[in-house]
């Protein structure tokens, strides 16, 4: 399983970091549209194994916001968007209410799945267009990774006290601590490296925060696949699960790092 994880990272990992340095927007547009469709059908898959027509609806509902970002950026039209996935929800469950033992449940299920994983991912595309929208989002998959990597082989090494045991028993406060000082360690590389337009004393603070962020949508996903019975969600990729799986802290991370840079306008105290 470890060799699985290791040999796919290498893998990916240098294909997603090509293709972000010389890729350009389409590439990115489209690396983010396969990676919320996947994440999607995954979501959908688990939520509602036995009706492949609510699985189909949730995912072409979740794309919607992503589209609107990726053609038709706005706050208006990301505004619409929801709403749109907010009356069809309504809609679909008002017609097909009496093939469901508990309908509110299963809407309130079916429209998380659409607004996390498609506002969220929508968001994810916004950053790419800001001022050194590019380098930001290498700088996220790169605190994101970190806290991953750090969280995982600290906690392997050094957990003894479990972090959320009734929502993820492999997790310890050793390993998101490790995964945190990770973070540090990264921004300070990517500060060499790539980030010198940045200030080093607020990119730390960031980084933490991104990582800190990646962990709370770690247990998100963990949440998930408690309540569906499943510990992974999916098997697209050895070693790590499935699609949602490598990338739920880049879920919640992500949207994070949009949101500080845009009420920064400017980027002050970070650019």
């Amino acid at each position: 399983m470890h060799k699985q994880r290791v040999l796919t990272a290498l893998v990916i990992i240098p294909l997603v970091l090509i293709g972000l340095l010389w890729g350009g927007t389409v590439f990115f547009n489209v690396l983010v549209f396969v990676v919320a469709f996947f994440c999607l059908y995954e979501y959908f898959s688990m939520t509602f194994q036995n009706s492949p027509l609510l699985q189909s609806l949730g995912v072409l509902l979740g794309l919607i916001p992503l589209f609107m970002a990726m053609f038709k950026p706005g706050d208006h039209n990301i505004v619409f968007a929801l709403f749109l996935i907010c009356v069809s929800s309504i809609i679909i469950f008002l017609m097909t209410y009496p093939r469901h033992k508990n309908p509110f449940s299963k809407m309130a299920i079916f429209l998380f799945g659409c607004l996390y994983i498609g506002l969220f991912a929508s968001l994810i595309v916004l950053i790419h267009p800001m001022p050194y929208g590019r380098l930001w989002i290498i700088f996220l998959f790169v605190i994101v990774a970190a806290a991953d990597t750090g969280a995982y082989y600290i906690g392997s090494a050094m957990g003894r006290h479990k972090l959320c045991p009734n929502i993820s028993r492999g997790k310890t406060v050793e390993g998101a601590v490790g995964g945190l000082i990770a973070c540090v360690l990264m921004a300070v590389f990517s500060w060499m490296v790539f980030m010198d337009f940045s200030d080093l004393r607020a990119l730390v603070p960031l980084a933490v925060l991104l990582g800190v962020a990646s962990q709370i949508g770690d247990l998100t996903e963990s949440v998930i696949k408690r309540a569906c019975g499943r510990k992974d969600s999916g098997r697209l990729l050895p070693g790590h699960g499935g699609v949602f799986d490598r990338v739920d802290g880049l879920l919640m991370a992500g949207p994070c790092l949009f949101w500080i840079l845009h009420f920064l306008g400017d980027y002050r105290g970070i650019g």
